[in-house]
């Protein structure tokens, strides 16, 4: 194993963010929480990201138009100036989590670079390695298959997967989780994390032994697959959670609470509702009993489930009620790209 890039300048992989600005005295203070400085810059490095994903959620709205940069107010959003990002303003795109993780970064004296040109990250070198840091992007962790950003992993007290050493081997270059590289890392960063999986199976075994145990918005039938979706919902109501990391675990949940042959059975349908001037970001799910999807949703009959946006937890609705969603969904999408369209005659 080769450490890549070990031989090229940190400036070939970005750009230096030198910022004029600073977050909030507070903000700065909960980032630096625990900070090891008498440590390696590696673990002050992992410290700072782990601290950071923490505080800060992904943007709804922008996650909503899935970052179509194109539609003036989310180009706004994504160029919100990292003063401006504070606990009650703490919803983040990648370019600011970016220029925020650069600014922690170069406070403690390591030299870092951004990356991309509308999806950002962060390169930095240390012990060796070139390592990418990026919060924000769904990743896979190979160790339970579960898909989620860190800003969601954060939340759940899972191992980040988003911060990772750049390598090459007989099977080409490859990125390497922090944590299996074997690395001195100070105490304050080595907790001893679950898997999603181990750590949902525990949850699922406190809930189902509680005897205050209630299905909060799904009606409890004798029904296997109601029961898996009224688990979720209780699952979800027991985590403190943004709309678009609920809709990560919910996705998650589901597959481990449901065999392969019947997730073939469920679609999702990602939709936009509106609450006064923002927009929120939820999921429809459709359970189509025996019958299998292609995951388009073009069909409601069986169970239908939303999750996130203006509901708490997993509400089951009708089919009618499911395609009033899509279609209010497809009308803000079309009034919106009107108003863009009359803003820029």
């Amino acid at each position: 194993m080769i450490a890549y890039g070990r031989d090229r300048n940190l400036e070939e992989f970005g750009v230096f963010f030198n910022p004029t600005i600073k977050p909030g005295n507070k903000f700065i203070k909960r980032v630096e929480k625990d900070l090891p400085l008498n440590s390696n810059n590696i673990s002050i490095a992992l410290k700072l990201y782990n601290n950071l994903n923490e505080i800060v959620e992904y943007s709804e709205e922008v996650q909503a138009f899935d970052q179509d940069l194109s539609i003036d107010f989310l180009k706004r959003i994504y160029d919100t100036p990292i003063n401006m990002i504070n606990f009650g303003n703490n919803e983040v795109t990648c370019k600011n989590w970016s220029e925020l993780y650069c600014y922690f970064l170069m406070k403690h004296n390591i030299p870092c670079v951004i990356n991309g040109v509308v999806h950002k990250k962060v390169y930095f070198r240390e012990a060796g390695f070139l390592f990418c840091a990026d919060g924000s992007s769904k990743i896979k962790d190979d160790r339970d298959n579960s898909s989620m950003n860190d800003l969601t992993r954060s939340k759940l007290g899972l191992r980040p997967c988003g911060l990772t050493a750049l390598v090459v081997d007989e099977n080409g270059a490859k990125s390497i989780n922090v944590y299996d590289l074997g690395l001195p890392l100070a105490s304050e960063t080595s907790y001893e994390y679950e898997s999603f999986n181990d750590r949902t199976k525990v949850i699922i075994d406190k809930l189902l032994n509680n005897t205050d145990f209630k299905v909060q918005q799904i009606p409890t039938q004798d029904n296997p697959i109601l029961s898996n979706f009224s688990l979720i919902n209780d699952l979800l109501l027991e985590e403190n959670l943004s709309n678009v990391s609920t809709i990560a675990y919910t996705n998650n949940l589901i597959k481990i609470l449901f065999s392969k042959q019947e997730q073939k059975n469920i679609s999702f349908k990602y939709i936009k509702e509106k609450s006064g001037n923002k927009y929120k970001h939820a999921e429809l799910i459709n359970y189509g009993n025996e019958r299998e999807h292609k995951r388009d949703y073009s069909n409601t009959e069986g169970h239908n489930f939303i999750c996130g946006g203006l509901d708490v937890g997993l509400k089951e609705i009708t089919k009618r009620k499911a395609r009033k969603m899509i279609e209010e969904s497809a009308q803000l999408e079309l009034e919106l790209s009107i108003e863009e369209g009359r803003r820029l005659k």
